[in-house]
């Protein structure tokens, strides 16, 4: 806001040219027009008050603040010297809106504009954006000004419909505007085209409570999201799930670093006796007692059906069984209501540790059934499946526990986020 030269004066009064109505002074020299609130009569300042034209059959709307109002905003006292209505109509709804116009002694002139309980604070600057912006541009398209990000919100025709006390131009009634405004909240970016004339605003969304406390009225409280209002929460809340999400990435890359497939040790292919009633051994070296392995099965050519196999990990005379693992496979796939789909895998990897050096068996037995029949069936059998051993293996999945504990703390501020910028865009499907 550009400091004004005018001086402070005792308040002013005069009676209205037209009606002899009683109008009160309150802004500046700047002052170009005075519309009178009894016969809206549009007086000229600097030529003795003389009527220039009337605003006919004016309805005056509910207004929160009436002129003469005085409050502190930004930590400077203002006076409230003259209001306007304007109204859009869009696919068949009428959205109306007022600006108050509020002068300073000491930073001149602002806007103050109301509409469904939300406020903005705007002053007229000469800013520009540092590319060229168009009066009519795609929804969120960007721009930057005074190295701040804004997103186009809406682009619009609308119409003035009020008009009451003390402007600093001339206004006409159903005078039409065209305007852009574009966001970054709290900060809302307005230009304005009126006739041949371009103005640029810059505005800052004000809580409802501060306007409350500022000119000491009882305001309503928002039950919208309005375009430049900011997403509000306790710093301390933001903080934190902040740093989940920065503590859930870092859990994520740790994971990766961590989580190791191993190094080859041995592989099989048992065939289909496995399926038999001894089943199948296959042999292998541990030349890393106490590391972890892993075995991983393979079966290729199940199709619509399931295996179980029963692992055993044994000393190379199979007279001592270190560890036995369950591995259950099963893979599924069809086409339904024309779209192709599948569930289920053809491997499973299970781990395991021996505490000795030495050469090892695998002692595998397998059976299955096709369908979804949990029996097995005694004749099942594969053409083929296989074993891979290796060693080494690195799980990390205590990183990924972390990974998903943070995720889990952040996400109920990011889906509020979410949800507050769905109904700020009028994207939210309750509003449908």
């Amino acid at each position: 806001m550009k400091p004004s030269n005018s001086t402070p004066a005792r308040l002013k009064s005069l009676k209205c040219t037209q009606c002899g109505g009683a109008i009160s002074i309150r802004g500046g020299h700047n002052v170009r027009t005075i519309v009178c609130q009894y016969c809206g009569a549009c007086l000229d300042s600097k030529n003795e008050f003389a009527v220039l034209h009337r605003f006919i059959n004016q309805k005056r709307p509910f207004m929160p603040l009436a002129i003469g109002a005085r409050g502190k905003l930004k930590n400077v006292e203002f006076t409230v010297i003259g209001v306007l209505q304007y109204e859009q109509r869009e696919d068949g709804e009428v959205y109306r809106w007022l600006e108050y116009l509020m002068f300073s002694y000491t930073h001149g002139y602002v806007y103050l504009c109301y509409e469904d309980g939300h406020w903005v604070l705007m002053h007229e600057v000469k800013d520009l954006p540092e590319t060229d912006v168009e009066i009519v541009m795609p929804l969120k398209s960007k721009f930057e000004v005074r190295g701040h990000s804004f997103k186009v919100f809406e682009c619009a025709a609308a119409k003035l419909t009020y008009v009451e006390g003390e402007l600093t131009w001339q206004a006409k009634q159903n005078e039409t505007i065209r305007y852009l405004d574009a966001i970054c909240p709290p900060c809302l970016y307005s230009i304005e085209s009126r006739a041949s004339e371009i103005e640029y605003f810059w505005g800052e969304y004000i809580s409802h409570k501060e306007i409350s406390e500022a000119f000491k009225i009882e305001c309503i409280s928002p039950s919208t999201v309005f375009a430049c209002q900011p997403f509000n929460c306790s710093p301390l809340y933001k903080s934190m799930a902040h740093g989940s999400l920065i503590a859930s990435f870092l859990a994520l890359l740790m994971y990766f670093m961590v989580t190791s497939s191993g190094a080859y040790v041995a592989s099989d292919n048992l065939g289909d006796e496995v399926f038999k009633d001894s089943g199948t051994t296959s042999e292998f070296v541990i030349d890393s007692p106490g590391a972890l392995y892993s075995a991983t099965i393979h079966a290729n050519h199940l199709d619509n059906a399931w295996a179980f196999f029963d692992i055993r990990v044994v000393n190379a005379l199979e007279t001592e069984e270190f560890c036995a693992m369950p591995a259950e496979v099963s893979y599924y796939h069809g086409v339904e209501g024309g779209e192709s789909w599948s569930e289920g895998s053809r491997e499973e990897t299970v781990y395991f540790r021996v505490p000795e050096a030495g050469n090892y068996k695998i002692d595998i037995e397998g059976e299955g059934n096709r369908g979804e029949t949990n029996n097995p069936d005694p004749n099942f059998s594969l053409r083929s499946v296989s074993i891979e051993i290796r060693k080494g293996v690195r799980l990390g999945h205590h990183t990924l526990a972390w990974f998903f504990i943070s995720l889990l703390l952040a996400a109920p501020y990011f889906v509020r986020v979410y949800r507050f910028e769905k109904k700020r865009w009028g994207e939210d499907e309750d509003d449908d």
